[in-house]
């Protein structure tokens, strides 16, 4: 396979991921309310994220990705930080 056609795979396998997840988020149950999905339904998209997961990992090892990816929310606070270089004091002894 080339590697056009691995990241278009990879791009698809993304999008198909937080599709399902957006769908889960928004039908979550809320205030008493429970969810409009189905038992059969929330195991299928469970059965779905899985073989999602394993071919995005699978992917990943073809295109020699890390594994170390993860999603973060755009308000949320970083846990990491870059420093520049130029900003840590040389060492002398």
């Amino acid at each position: 396979m080339d590697e056009k056609a691995l990241h278009d795979e990879q791009r698809l396998m993304r999008m198909m991921r937080k599709t399902l997840t957006s769908i889960v988020r928004d039908t979550a149950p809320r205030d008493g309310n429970p969810s409009p999905l189905s038992e059969a339904t929330v195991l299928g998209i469970k059965d779905c994220l899985l073989v999602i997961s394993g071919r995005e990992t699978e992917l990943a090892q073809l295109t020699g990705r890390t594994l170390e990816e993860r999603p973060h929310f755009s308000d949320e606070t970083p846990n990491t930080h870059a420093v520049k270089i130029s900003s840590i004091p040389k060492k002398t002894h």
